[in-house]
């Protein structure tokens, strides 16, 4: 009965249909490829009109973005080549951390900095450990250098270190 089912429904569909004068079935069938003309838009060519438009508006920003990315990085090739031509002997990287250490307000917190071969000895007393960080990761990214030891020890206060790290100059190139 189930096979049947689909069969009858077909059957009672062409004898409805049959039974519909001439012009109901022009008006039932302009309706239907109306309807499904609509149907095409609304699920194929809608979307992909509306994708094209947004993405020629976002277009032209995108590229500009691009642009200044590569404008970006240029400069800071530049500046790399630049910092490690500027940063040649550990007397100058001995300089260029003072002068970090400063600008980021620990030069108060500083205990010792002295310079051995190749090899510079930072150490700070009682320092805000957040200050500290931002200090040292900055510095390294300026001044090329490797941290070759680092010992922080918590003072009593919260969020307040002593900190020991041995720096390593960049290798000269030949």
């Amino acid at each position: 009965m189930s096979a049947r089912a689909p069969a009858a429904m077909l059957e009672n569909g062409v004898r409805w249909w049959a039974s519909l004068q001439s012009r109901e079935r022009r008006v039932l069938g302009t309706g239907a490829v109306l309807l499904g003309l609509a149907l095409v838009w609304l699920l194929a060519f809608e979307p992909a009109w509306v994708g094209r438009q947004k993405l020629q508006a976002e277009l032209p920003k995108l590229r500009a973005q691009v642009a200044q990315m590569e404008g970006l990085a240029a400069e800071a090739r530049r500046l790399s080549g630049q910092a490690s031509q500027a940063a040649d002997s550990p007397q100058q990287l001995k300089g260029l951390l003072e002068q970090s250490i400063e600008a980021a307000g620990l030069k108060g917190s500083l205990s010792q900095l002295t310079v051995s071969g190749e090899l510079i000895d930072v150490r700070f007393k009682g320092v805000p450990f957040a200050a500290w960080l931002g200090w040292f990761d900055g510095a390294l990214r300026e001044t090329r250098l490797r941290a070759v030891d680092v010992a922080i020890e918590r003072e009593t206060a919260p969020g307040v270190v002593s900190a020991r790290l041995t720096l390593e100059a960049p290798k000269r190139g030949p």
